[in-house]
């Protein structure tokens, strides 16, 4: 009851569990500053809830790389403000001098996102350590680093892996490709083919959601990296990972398909169009591809993959439009070539939808570098490390 309740919370509210963390991870490195028997800790505690706030991060990977990013750009301001310092007189040049080296030394690409620390440390060095720069520096970089560090305690302890999140973004990609053929098929039933406007108005921006399942599947991945409890979601995490890559390829079919039909069934191209006898066939055929899409991110626990009775169901009118346009009478060859490449596209959506379960004679599978497991380096060869990938992610989990 108690993981459902955590679950039901953070998976709803994803940044409540970071503000939980976060709120944690302060109050301790505050108390500890103030238990610390030393001079600068006595005189600038509130740097290390600083550093707790700065280390907050939404996985423990990204937590340590920024804490000490964050504190690598510290001592690089600090130690520039010293040296401006000590070479300049005060006076009307320093402050210009210092602003203008610490925002170079921003540029350095190992600082990332925390480069802006530079030129914040300098400046805090310069103005408000003025009376004791040393003692100030040593307060700023040490307390900043305990925060920091016990940011990265707080998320060893209470790691999370955000599978609610890609969860979501996953059954939302499958909802906005399902709408989409759905829309497709309410337009080829028309007795009237839509105009382009009309086409144009059921027709929905797919990559907005495939950017956010890539994102939350990235976020997923890394959450993963040195969090000691991560292995009881390795399970969940590939299953999600073959997931994103059916859903996404299938999206981007989705495209595809939508565009032939636009083209060929607009009132302003009628040299081009689909016979009646096709039209209803792949409308149906669209709408059993639209329910299985949109059922294809199964409840953890179920079986991966599209349920048997919709993939069988999906392949008999994928027979039937198949059929219909081998026995329909078309204008000319060019119409027959559309109706066919129509076919093509939603067996390669079949094929994209199955790619997990074995042979199907109506399917186009995806090719290798679109299948689960195949990464970046996949695509300029046959290697084995693509299949080996492949079975990585349908290994039975433990």
């Amino acid at each position: 009851m108690r993981s459902l309740l955590r679950s039901a919370l953070f998976g709803r509210w994803p940044r409540l569990g970071l503000a939980v963390r976060t709120a944690l991870a302060a109050t301790l490195a505050w108390q500890i500053a103030l238990w610390l028997p030393f001079g600068p800790a006595d005189a600038y505690p509130y740097y290390a809830p600083l550093g707790a706030v700065v280390g907050s991060y939404t996985t423990v990977r990204s937590s340590t790389s920024n804490s000490v990013r964050a504190v690598a750009g510290i001592v690089v301001g600090a130690l520039l403000a010293l040296a401006v310092e000590q070479l300049l007189q005060p006076g009307l040049l320093v402050v210009p001098v210092l602003v203008f080296l610490a925002t170079l030394l921003a540029g350095w690409r190992l600082l990332g996102d925390q480069r802006s620390w530079v030129l914040t440390a300098a400046l805090f060095v310069l103005v408000v350590g003025a009376a004791d720069p040393l003692d100030y520096v040593v307060a700023y970089t040490g307390l900043t680093l305990l925060g920091g560090a016990v940011a990265v305690i707080v998320n060893a302890a209470l790691p999370e892996v955000p599978l609610a999140r890609s969860s979501r973004a996953l059954h939302r990609l499958a909802d906005v490709s399902a709408d989409q053929l759905e829309e497709l098929a309410a337009g080829l039933r028309r007795d009237e083919p839509p105009s382009v406007q009309e086409w144009y108005d059921r027709t929905s921006s797919v990559e907005p959601v495939r950017e956010a399942v890539r994102a939350t599947s990235a976020e997923t991945r890394e959450s993963l990296r040195g969090n000691l409890r991560g292995h009881r979601h390795r399970g969940e995490v590939a299953d999600q990972e073959v997931a994103a890559v059916v859903l996404t390829t299938l999206a981007a079919r989705v495209e595809e398909l939508t565009e032939l039909l636009v083209e060929v069934q607009s009132l302003q191209d009628r040299a081009l169009a689909l016979e009646d006898v096709v039209r209803l066939p792949t409308a149906q055929a669209l709408t059993s591809l639209a329910g299985a899409v949109r059922s294809y991110p199964r409840t953890p626990g179920e079986p991966a993959g599209l349920a048997p009775e919709l993939a069988d169901g999906l392949r008999e009118d994928l027979q039937r439009l198949s059929a219909a346009v081998t026995a329909a009478t078309h204008r000319t060859e060019r119409d027959r070539q559309v109706a066919g490449a129509v076919v093509t596209l939603v067996r390669r959506c079949l094929g994209a939808l199955r790619v997990d379960a074995g042979p199907d004679p109506e399917a186009v599978l995806p090719t290798p570098w679109r299948q689960p497991g195949a990464g970046p380096s996949s695509t300029g060869g046959a290697g084995r490390g693509r299949w080996s990938r492949w079975r990585e992610f349908h290994r039975p989990a433990r």
